[in-house]
């Protein structure tokens, strides 16, 4: 098993969480996420930062912010035991939502003909 606290657990964490968010599961994720970080770094909501403080990497479409924010994240799991083991309960949550990134790409083609019943898409069940 994976340490959820190594530095390449965060990460894939942080990424599986900022790749879902056009979802609602993802989005409730990333926010939880960015509100632990928000604690754990003692800063309050968005725009409440003190005076001349950087604001934390948390837009979840800038890749480059989603690593900062991982290697932020990385850095404090070990100098804070809580925020470590509020990271391990957070990750616990997110992969049983089953965040997951992926960059594939599926085209869906209909041409002609009757369909009755046509299914486009990708990775869904149809059942009852």
């Amino acid at each position: 098993m994976v340490d959820p606290v190594s530095l390449g657990a965060i990460t894939s964490a942080v990424t599986a969480a900022a790749g879902s968010v056009g979802t609602e599961a993802g989005r409730q994720a990333w926010g939880s996420l960015v509100g632990m970080v928000r604690r754990g770094f003692g800063r309050g909501r968005a725009g409440e930062d003190e005076e001349g403080t950087v604001a934390l990497p948390v837009d979840p479409r800038d890749e480059q912010q989603v690593q900062s924010l991982a290697a932020l994240i990385f850095g404090r799991v070990y100098q804070d035991a809580a925020f470590a083991e509020e990271f391990r309960q957070w990750a616990e949550e997110a992969r049983s939502v089953t965040l997951s990134v992926d960059n594939s790409t599926v085209n869906n083609t209909f041409s002609g003909g009757h369909a009755t019943n046509l299914y486009q898409g990708r990775d869904f069940t149809i059942g009852r």
